[in-house]
């Protein structure tokens, strides 16, 4: 008969076996409670009996009522991730360690999903090695991560190019050449591109056109290069083109290519439109890599100097020329701030009397090394530096001073100043002219540039108006040398026309050339307008032009341009002269 203490020790042994089976159900049923809300799925692989065992929740991921011991994981890999999956697994079992592999299956529905799997390797009670693992579906995750690396992979391209052509942008092309100067004698040539009369394309076609340009030009870029090379677009309607490794033929080869290219037309509308572009090429090794850009934009600017639609090799002289043309652009701005640029005066006289009854007013620099300088050094300089109507208006001002010194003198003398069209298309012109004392009937604006005259814009044609107003004459330069046509002479009614240089100097040998003078003359006092021929080099020439009608005359055989100190001196010489022939 066992003690009271035995019967007691056993009783209290059996309470805490039940307890604790209780806890380790609880456990077990909240571990399950986890597994199932996590969406885990375990699984046992028997390694000796090639078995495996898997939770109901590994076979709702997987799609398969998979019998106890069946094994169907291989079957339901993606075949594109089966043997590197495979593999993974089987060099796990070889060096007996832990297992971690990413793959996607396919289920039975034909839905591809990603599960991420891992394990741990072990030996079981009956000494057979296993292993015990848990696998999840990380599809969500996957998708949304190859989503952000889409994004990112947009993201960075839009960064890295142009969103319009496609091309590399500025910023890319500086990259790009940044990486190549870091190659030890790395050699390559650059092309800088511009389009051809780009702003004008746009204003006539519109910015739709423009733009179908500039993917134009992008694509005939892409397929002159090849590997290695790069095209982008720096900006509006420039581009440039490196060519790492250089070799010439493979320059003249993407050069050909660019510029067969282009002579395709493009539609435009009923229209067929070709596109034309200016090249400027330049080659340096890597340690000169920085001044490779600013060599083939000035090798750019002779292309388009030189007439457009052609290809420029830099050269040390066209920098030479353009150190030269930038100081004397420098010295230009200074000579109109300082008063170096004056009027100098070409005397015009009537035909008949030959006493003078005008002058014209010539920009004349007085350059402080240079010495006195013709427009012909500085006029083209001023163009292209937006400098023109700075100029013109530095002259009117220097003409009206002139005018008011010697106001007595000049008494029934009409003095004419050149009137570029870039003054005359300025909005202030008119709040400018009305700031000045101007003599009504003593001042004449003549046109310079009078191509525009068969388009005259609403802008134009009410500063003419306001300028009339003034009490200023209008006058048109080049008649008969092309510019000038009738219809815009019939709508701006100039009050008096210039017969050009070039149709006056021949009329003496010349019975053609005669007879064209004498249409134009014709032409214009059927409209009322005076004439006034330059380029008279003889009293000859005078007097056949004052036979055929002209009205004044200008040029060398009545005198050259001259100061107006000395035009001064001639007016009171010619008036002495004047008084002493009425005295007597």
């Amino acid at each position: 008969m066992r003690h009271l203490g035995e019967r007691n020790s056993e009783s209290v042994l059996s309470n805490k076996r039940s307890r604790t089976n209780v806890e380790l159900e609880n456990l077990l049923r909240q571990l399950g409670l986890a597994l199932e809300a996590s969406g885990i799925g375990i699984w046992q692989h028997n390694i000796a009996k090639k078995q495996t065992r898997w939770d109901e929740q590994l076979k709702a991921i997987y799609g398969v009522p998979k019998a106890p011991l069946d094994v169907i994981w291989l079957d339901s890999i993606h075949p594109d991730d089966l043997g590197p999956t495979n593999a993974i697994f089987l060099r796990a079992i070889e060096t007996k360690s832990d297992y971690a592999s990413e793959f996607r299956i396919t289920r039975p529905d034909g839905a591809i999903r990603y599960l991420r799997s891992r394990a741990r390797y072990f030996v079981d009670a009956a000494g057979d090695p296993c292993f015990v693992g848990a696998e999840w579906d990380v599809t969500d995750d996957v998708l949304l991560n190859k989503e952000l690396e889409r994004s990112r992979a947009e993201a960075r391209l839009a960064a890295d190019h142009d969103h319009l052509t496609g091309l590399l942008n500025r910023r890319s092309f500086d990259f790009a050449l940044s990486e190549l100067a870091r190659e030890q004698s790395a050699k390559v040539t650059l092309l800088h591109i511009d389009v051809d009369h780009f702003k004008e394309i746009n204003d006539r076609f519109g910015h739709a056109v423009g733009d179908m340009v500039l993917r134009h030009v992008s694509k005939i870029l892409l397929e002159a290069i090849s590997a290695g090379d790069v095209a982008a677009r720096l900006g509006g309607d420039e581009f440039a083109v490196l060519i790492p490794k250089d070799e010439c033929d493979k320059t003249n080869a993407v050069l050909d290519h660019i510029q067969t290219s282009l002579e395709s037309s493009i539609p435009v509308g009923d229209q067929a439109l070709i596109v034309r572009c200016s090249i400027g090429v330049a080659s340096a090794m890597s340690a000169d890599f920085a001044k490779l850009l600013s060599q083939s934009d000035l090798a750019l600017y002779h292309a388009k100097r030189n007439g457009r639609n052609r290809a420029e090799i830099f050269s040390d002289e066209m920098a030479s020329a353009l150190a030269t043309e930038r100081q004397l652009v420098q010295d230009l701005r200074s000579g109109l701030a300082l008063g170096q640029i004056r009027p100098f005066y070409q005397v015009q006289v009537d035909a008949k009397s030959f006493r003078v009854n005008g002058v014209e007013a010539l920009a004349r620099w007085h350059h402080p090394t240079k010495g006195i300088l013709a427009p012909a050094h500085f006029l083209s300089l001023a163009s292209s530096n937006g400098l023109v109507a700075e100029l013109d208006d530095v002259i009117l001002k220097a003409v009206l001073a002139d005018m008011e010194s010697s106001a007595s003198l000049l008494e029934g003398i009409r003095v004419s100043v050149n009137l570029s069209a870039d003054r005359l298309d300025d909005p202030e012109l008119m709040t400018k002219l009305g700031s000045y004392d101007i003599p009504p009937g003593r001042l004449s604006f003549e046109l310079i540039e009078t191509i525009f005259l068969d388009s005259l814009n609403d802008h134009v044609r009410q500063n003419i108006e306001a300028i009339k107003s003034f009490g200023i004459d209008i006058e048109i330069d080049d008649l008969g040398s092309g510019h000038a046509s009738l219809l815009g002479l019939l709508e701006l009614r100039p009050d008096r026309v210039k017969i050009d240089r070039q149709l006056v100097m021949p009329i003496l040998q010349s019975v053609p050339s005669r007879r064209l003078v004498s249409s134009l003359v014709d032409i214009a006092r059927a409209l009322d307008m005076e004439v006034i021929a330059e380029g008279v080099e003889t009293i000859e020439h005078a007097k056949v032009l004052a036979d055929l009608g002209v009205h004044t005359l200008q040029g060398y055989a009545f005198g050259r341009p001259q100061s107006f100190a000395d035009l001064t001196a001639r007016l009171e010489q010619e008036a002495l002269e004047a008084d002493i022939v009425r005295a007597s």
